[in-house]
């Protein structure tokens, strides 16, 4: 019989994998940050919600 352990383990690494290719590309998080900073200098707030699309098509 299988410990539990032993089936969450699999999990674990499934969901690490998951996370890890879901994770936005790194000129997305660059952009987020540039946002926020330019906000931050001239004391404004972003209220609603930016969608970044990269060269793939891929929706942020």
């Amino acid at each position: 019989m299988m410990k539990k352990n032993e089936i969450f383990k699999n999990n674990k690494v499934t969901g690490a994998a998951i996370t890890a290719a879901d994770r936005p590309p790194a000129e997305v998080v660059r952009f987020r940050k540039m946002v926020k900073i330019m906000c931050e200098a001239g004391d404004l707030r972003v209220l609603g919600k930016i969608t970044i699309v990269d060269k793939k098509g891929r929706h942020w």
